[in-house]
């Protein structure tokens, strides 16, 4: 994220909603600590895009 210079989840969400991908602050923080097993493709496709990766970089260094 900071590579994107994106400091905070609440910055992430914000990015997100921007090109319409919806989740709440709370719910990507747990993704972020890998508290939760359903990543919905919504989600994962807003990702990618904001962070400029591959589907298999948001795991690297989970």
């Amino acid at each position: 994220m900071a590579e994107r210079n994106i400091r905070s989840v609440s910055e992430l969400v914000r990015r997100l909603e921007g090109i319409g991908v919806s989740i709440s602050i709370a719910q990507l923080g747990r993704m972020i600590d890998g508290k939760t097993q359903h990543w919905s493709q919504d989600v994962v496709e807003g990702l990618i895009t904001i962070l400029e990766c591959r589907v298999g970089d948001l795991w690297r260094d989970a």
